[in-house]
Formats: structure tokens, C-alpha cells, sequence
């Protein structure tokens, strides 16, 4: 809980800073896209495991940028290249495993595939993007087109899900032995580090359309309600976010 008190506490000081104060413009926003989650189901590196288990994601988003605040003729270089961005996004995927242990034809293959998973998560937090154009040309489209990178924080609510057509999952001769000690299908807290970059194209006066892919590393690795025990679990889980979507603007 202090962590997710912090994350908000520095949304806060990014909207109350001195920018804030004047014409800010605000703009608000819709996307979503397929979300790989990279997860304890599956083995790593296996492609059918990436690509079977990819979920779905949509976001919400509101952003302010200060390109008119204050003197509009005085411009600086976090004016004209920034956005404080925040959001609240939902995942969802369906988790099987894949990869060679799986496609055996014996106990312990045969455990793997008759384990299923689901994960739910909630998330809501800060980012700051940097265009490589200047946001005022953008506006005025002189150019139509702003790619940028993202970074930032965000709080998470995640609710796993498992079950086995075997039987109890948490019954020794149903699970995997490598999760057994590391089954936690409780919903629970935490927070994920989050980059990416993406480009926006200027549609109409008040809108644009926006693409982008996005990595985001949790501070967990019971996101889906598993955590490998052994020297091969080498990572949180994480997710590879790719959306499209609508930007319109409130002010401008």
C-alpha cells in the first residue's frame, strides 16, 4: 500500500505543477489491442505459448499539454516536447501451456495440459511522453504525424484464476511439481514499470489517431496466480500492450 500511495502522490505533483495553472489543454482518449501476457504458463521462448495466450486490453486515457500556458510566445523545451499522460487500463487472457514438457505423453505432461488460467487486471497510473516533434507544429499541421516514447508508473489490482480437468489443483497429484509451494490465486496489489512508444496522426482540428506498443513489468509474479519455484523462473510476469485508438480534444 506505500507504493501505491507514492504512485499516486507523484500523479498528483505532475498535475499540480506550475504548467498546470493557465490554458492547459486536455485531451482525452480510448485504445485497444491484443496483450501478450508472459507468465509462468508456458515455457519461455516458445512462440505457440506467446501467441495462444495473448489476451486483450482497453484503456482510458486523459493528457494534458502546456503549450499555451502562461506567454504563448515563450516557449520552452518541456512545453514543446511533453505530455503528462494519465490512465486506467483492463486486461484479460486465457492461459494454457505450451512448450516440449507439455506435449509429452506422460504425468507430467498430461498435468500441464489439463491446467487452465484466466487473470484479471485492473491498472491506473502517471506517464510522461516525449514527442520528437514539437507539439505546437503538431497542433497547427505543419506536421501530421508525432511520434513518441512513453514512461511510468502505474498501481494494479490483479484477480488469477486456475482450475485442472484432473481434479482440485491444489491437489498434489493434479499439479505441475514446480508449482507446487507456488500456487496463489488470491486477488491482490502491486505496481508495474511502464515503456513504450507510438506515434499519433493529426486527424481533424479536435482529434487524433494514435498507435503504440507498450512494455509493462510487474512488481509481481502472481499476476496469473503462479510462481515457478526454481532457478528457471528468472522474472516477474510482464506484458506487451499493442493498441490503436481515438484522441480527442476538449479545449483546443
Amino acid at each position: 500500500m506505500k507504493r501505491i500511495r507514492i504512485i499516486f502522490l507523484i500523479g498528483f505533483l505532475c498535475i499540480s505543477s506550475p504548467y498546470s495553472f493557465g490554458q492547459v489543454l486536455h485531451e482525452i482518449g480510448v485504445t485497444a489491442g491484443p496483450a501478450a501476457i508472459t507468465s509462468d504458463y508456458g515455457q519461455r521462448g516458445e512462440f505457440r505459448n506467446f501467441y495462444y495466450n495473448t489476451g486483450f486490453g482497453v484503456g482510458f486515457q486523459h493528457y494534458m499539454n502546456f503549450v499555451y500556458t502562461g506567454n504563448n510566445y515563450r516557449t520552452s523545451y518541456f512545453k514543446d516536447f511533453f505530455r503528462v499522460r494519465t490512465e486506467i487500463d483492463y486486461f484479460h487472457s486465457y492461459l494454457n501451456h505450451y512448450g516440449p514438457i507439455s506435449y509429452q505423453n506422460n504425468p507430467r505432461g498430461e498435468m500441464l495440459r489439463a491446467m487452465h488460467g484466466e487473470t484479471n487486471i485492473f491498472e491506473i497510473g502517471t506517464q510522461l511522453e516525449w514527442h520528437f516533434t514539437q507539439i505546437r507544429e503538431f497542433l497547427i499541421f505543419s506536421e501530421r504525424f508525432s511520434p513518441y516514447i512513453t514512461a511510468g508508473i502505474h498501481a494494479v489490482y490483479y484477480i488469477p484464476d486456475a482450475y485442472s480437468d484432473l481434479g482440485p489443483i491444489d491437489n498434489p497429484r493434479v499439479l505441475f511439481p514446480a508449482f507446487q509451494g507456488g500456487l496463489n490465486l488470491d486477488s491482490g496489489f502491486t505496481y508495474n514499470f511502464v515503456f513504450g512508444g507510438g506515434t499519433r496522426y493529426r486527424l481533424g482540428r479536435n482529434s487524433d489517431l494514435v498507435a503504440e506498443i507498450k512494455w509493462q513489468y510487474y512488481g509481481s509474479d502472481y499476476i496469473e496466480g503462479l510462481n515457478v519455484q526454481g532457478p528457471q523462473n528468472k522474472s516477474n510476469d510482464w506484458t506487451i500492450w499493442l493498441n490503436f485508438g481515438y484522441i480527442h480534444y476538449l479545449n483546443f
